[in-house]
């Protein structure tokens, strides 16, 4: 059972048109005009913090949502189509591409790698996926969901499977990055965010961390990606 129990800090990637400081909800910005990038990040500090994100988040996407609906451009359907065959490649070259680029990172900084765990990669894929399906951002889990039905925190997830852990972490992304560029910069674009976000450097930089789980899901006919990075010491 953990003896150090993280907090929440949330943070936003501004890239191109995006000036919100939450996402629009999943359904809204399928053809935006211009990439956009949003981040939350889990660290270090005690959870009432993620709640007052989350409400921010959602007082917020309503204005993001009429925003990026202006936006829209229908001659990006086209060329976001081109690489949406893409999104299509496995998961592991995906997790793998990312694993490379925080190790290379953390490497500069003089830290050990981390290695990706099975069970993490289940838990942040999971995540991800509850994300999508239900149309939220955020790293409060509504209750209601097969991952956790009581609702909670990645924290609570693994505290119902009994695993063993100091500390632990959680990165969340969210882009179209994947209507403008291949997958392989898709990867690359949304690890440049994190990094460029303090917090969610810290997390990836965190010394003490040695365990990694990658979680990557497309929503179906948007091109909208989530990610979700879920960071622990044994």
């Amino acid at each position: 059972m953990r003896r150090a129990i993280t907090s929440i800090a949330a943070s936003v990637i501004l890239a191109a048109v995006a000036v919100a400081v939450a996402p629009a909800p999943l359904s809204s910005v399928a053809h935006a005009a211009a990439p956009y990038a949003v981040t939350a990040a889990v660290h270090h500090e005690g959870r009432q913090a993620a709640r007052q994100a989350d409400r921010i988040h959602a007082r917020e996407r309503q204005v993001r949502e009429r925003q990026m609906r202006e936006r829209q451009a229908p001659e990006r359907q086209r060329h976001g189509a081109r690489h949406k065959q893409d999104a299509d490649l496995a998961l592991t070259a995906e997790r793998a591409q990312m694993l490379g680029l925080i190790n290379d990172e953390r490497a500069q900084a003089n830290l050990g790698p981390l290695s990706l765990d099975d069970n993490l990669n289940t838990v942040a894929q999971g995540r991800s996926q509850d994300m999508v399906d239900r149309n939220y951002f955020a790293h409060q889990i509504p209750g209601g969901g097969a991952q956790l039905p009581k609702g909670g925190m990645v924290f609570d997830i693994l505290d119902n499977q009994n695993t063993q852990y100091e500390m632990v972490g959680e990165n969340i992304a969210l882009n179209n990055y994947i209507n403008f560029y291949p997958l392989t910069r898709t990867v690359r674009e949304t690890n440049t965010d994190l990094m460029n976000s303090p917090e969610h450097r810290a997390n990836l930089l965190e010394p003490k961390y040695t365990k990694l789980g990658l979680g990557f899901v497309f929503e179906k006919g948007t091109g909208k990606l989530i990610v979700t990075e879920d960071f622990l010491q044994p």
